[in-house]
Formats: structure tokens, C-alpha cells, sequence
């Protein structure tokens, strides 16, 4: 890194505060999720609420996307780098809900589907700023194209099939590893992880996936302002 000038160090804090609040929503999602299917653990923890300081991990939320951010120098409105957050994890007992397994999984995928609802919402929100304000184009491109870029990148994260992540409860949930494989792996799981995205082909697969996720919504904001097919 060459050096904090004031565009990198303006460009690093709005990405920040934009994964901040994605990382906050996902775990409300996860929370109000596992609340309404019967699990009063995550309230009594309090974690049912908009209110970010109950959901930060210091590690995940502050410490490693800074890390991240500053040392990638993510330029807004492009294709996201990657980054590696979480929010504190929300405090489930499966043993509360009617279906155990089956409402454990739809909590865990809670998380995915707020960052689908955020970036749909940026590209409909950032096209029709751009539209109603040309003015306000390098604006709705940037900080909504950013938007879209990030929750694009957690819907990549969430889906991959490694346990704890939720993709890797799919396959628990559908029988392709059983519970005891599950929680072996889970262990493993985050180191796992840190070391795989060090190696520059897995890194490259990670780009392609963003790219394809996030391509639905890009195709959305461009039919919004008139530039779309």
C-alpha cells in the first residue's frame, strides 16, 4: 500500500460503513428469523434489534474487514476485492423449534436472503436516483454499485459448502455429510477458509462467482435508467 491518501481513506470508510450495516441487517435477519420460528434465545440475548453494537464481532465486523479493505484498496463503484467479515454469531437452540433441522437452516439462510433484499433494493434505489437525478449518477453508482458489489460477495461466502457456513448446512440438511462430519469439518472450518483464500486461483473463482451473482442486479439497474437491453 502506497500510502493513506484522502481518496483511499474516503473510498476504505464508506465501504466500511456500507459492510457494516449489511453485516448488522444479516444478523437482525438471522435473529428475527429464529424469534418468530419459536426460539426465544437470541431475544433474551438481545439480539432482535437494529441496534449494531449486540451483533459486532471484533475480529469479524471491525479488525479483519478493515485489515481487508485498507490493504486491497477496494475502488467503489468496480468489481469488489475480496474480504473476508461476520457478524457476532446469533445464539440459536434448535431444541425451541416445531422442526428442528429444517428451521435451524432457514435462520442460517436468514442472512442470505437480507443481503438478496439489499442488493435488489440497491439497484432499484440507485437506478432510480440516477434516473430522477442525473446530477446524482456518480453518486447512485458508486455507493448503490458498491451496495450490490458487497451483499454479492456474502451470498458467495454464504453458499459455499463448508461447514458452519450455511451452504455447508445445506449439505447436512440434504444428507450428503452427516452430523458428526458436519461438526468435525465445522471445527476446521474457518481455518480452512483463511487458508484457501490465500491461494490466487481460489480467489479468482471467488471474483467469478461475485460477478455472476451480482450480474442479475447490475442487468436491474441498468434496465432502470435506460441503459439496459
Amino acid at each position: 500500500m502506497d500510502g493513506l491518501s484522502q481518496e483511499l481513506l474516503r473510498n476504505g470508510l464508506i465501504f466500511f460503513l456500507l459492510l457494516f450495516a449489511c453485516l448488522v441487517l444479516r444478523a437482525y435477519a438471522q435473529a428475527w428469523t429464529a424469534d418468530r420460528l419459536g426460539d426465544p434465545t437470541p431475544a433474551s440475548e438481545g439480539r432482535v434489534t437494529l441496534y449494531p453494537v449486540p451483533h459486532i464481532d471484533l475480529l469479524g465486523t471491525v479488525i479483519l474487514p478493515l485489515i481487508c479493505i485498507f490493504y486491497l484498496q477496494p475502488q467503489l463503484g468496480s468489481r469488489i476485492a475480496f474480504f473476508l467479515a461476520w457478524a457476532k454469531p446469533v445464539p440459536i437452540n434448535p431444541a425451541n423449534f416445531k422442526n428442528p433441522r429444517r428451521d435451524e437452516l432457514l435462520c442460517q439462510l436468514a442472512s442470505t436472503l437480507m443481503s438478496i433484499l439489499l442488493a435488489l433494493g440497491a439497484a432499484i434505489v440507485g437506478g432510480l436516483l440516477y434516473r430522477l437525478s442525473p446530477s446524482a449518477g456518480s453518486l447512485a453508482i458508486d455507493a448503490f454499485g458498491t451496495l450490490i458489489g458487497i451483499n454479492a460477495m456474502l451470498i458467495v461466502l454464504d453458499l459455499l459448502p463448508i461447514p458452519p457456513l450455511p451452504g455447508g448446512m445445506i449439505l447436512r440438511h440434504w444428507g450428503v455429510i452427516s452430523e458428526e462430519a458436519y461438526w468435525q469439518i465445522a471445527r476446521w472450518g474457518g481455518l480452512v477458509l483463511l487458508i484457501l483464500f490465500q491461494l490466487p486461483p481460489v480467489r479468482a473463482l471467488l471474483a467469478l462467482l461475485v460477478g455472476i451473482v451480482g450480474l442479475p442486479f447490475g442487468v436491474i439497474f441498468s434496465l432502470i435508467v435506460g441503459t439496459g437491453p
